[in-house]
C-alpha cells in the first residue's frame, strides 16, 4: 500500500489544502545611467532618522522617462534620465563601494526582489550590491519644495562651501554650471550643462550667518603720493 502524502492527509482531515503559489522570477524594475546615481549620491541623507531620505529615488515620470532625487533636507539634486525605465517608482539605498563601477557607459539596474547592481555598456556586471537595497517609503515630493520662480542669475546668501563644492563636483563632469538666486531666504539653484541624455538641476538651502556686509575695517583708498614711503619722497 502507498503511503499517504501530506497532501492526501490534509484532504482526509478535513483541512483545505493550501495555496501554492509559483515563486515569480525577480525581474528589472528600474534601469538609469549610472552616472546619475554617482551625481545623486553626495546629496544623499545618511544615518537620518527620516529613513526615506538615506535612498535615491527612482521615479517614472507620464512621458516614459525617469527621474532621479536625492535630498539630505539641506540640499536636493534631479537628474532627468531620457532613456531610463521604471516600472514604478522606488527608493533604493546605494553603497559607497557601488559608486566606484559608476560611469555615464554603465547602467544602474534595481531587481523586483531588491537587488541591485552596476552593469557595464555589454551588460555584464561590475558590481553587485549585497542585500535588499528597496527602501519601503514614500519619498516627499520635490515639486513641492522645489521653484525655480522669480529666480535670477548670480549668487548670494550665505552658502555651506561643503554642499557648494558637491555642486561644483557636478559642473566638472558636465562641463559647467550655472547659479541662480532668488533672496536670501530661498534656495540657491543650480543647473549644469547637459550631458547626452541627462538634464541636472538642484537646490542648496542658505544659512543663516552673522555677516551681512563687506568688512568696515579695511583701509579706504589714500592718494598715491601719500603711499610712498619717507625714503622714497
Amino acid at each position: 500500500m502507498n503511503a499517504i502524502t501530506d497532501q492526501e492527509q490534509l484532504s482526509i482531515d478535513g483541512v483545505p489544502a493550501a495555496e501554492v503559489k509559483p515563486v515569480e522570477a525577480p525581474h528589472m524594475i528600474a534601469r538609469v545611467n549610472a552616472m546619475a546615481i554617482k551625481i545623486a549620491a553626495p546629496f544623499m541623507a545618511h544615518d537620518d532618522i527620516r529613513y526615506y531620505l538615506n535612498g535615491i529615488n527612482i521615479r517614472p515620470l507620464e512621458d516614459g522617462t525617469v527621474m532621479v532625487v536625492a535630498t539630505d533636507g539641506h540640499r536636493y539634486v534631479v537628474i532627468h534620465d531620457q532613456n531610463g525605465y521604471a516600472e514604478k517608482e522606488i527608493i533604493c539605498a546605494v553603497k559607497k563601494d557601488a559608486l566606484k563601477s559608476c560611469n555615464s557607459k554603465s547602467t544602474f539596474d534595481v531587481m523586483s526582489n531588491g537587488n541591485a547592481l552596476v552593469n557595464d555598456e555589454v551588460g555584464i556586471p561590475t558590481f553587485i550590491q549585497p542585500g535588499n537595497s528597496l527602501i519601503e517609503a514614500d519619498f516627499p515630493r520635490i515639486e513641492n519644495v522645489a521653484s525655480a520662480l522669480g529666480y535670477s542669475e548670480g549668487i548670494s546668501g550665505a552658502i555651506n562651501p561643503t554642499y557648494l563644492k558637491d555642486a561644483l563636483a557636478i559642473g566638472q563632469h558636465f562641463g559647467s554650471i550655472r547659479f541662480f538666486t532668488k533672496d536670501a531666504d530661498s534656495a540657491l539653484l543650480f543647473v549644469v550643462g547637459a550631458m547626452p541624455d541627462l538634464e541636472v538641476f538642484g537646490g542648496i538651502m542658505k544659512m543663516r550667518d552673522s555677516f551681512e556686509q563687506l568688512p568696515t575695517w579695511f583701509p579706504k583708498p589714500v592718494p598715491y603720493e601719500l603711499t610712498k614711503t619717507p625714503l622714497e619722497a
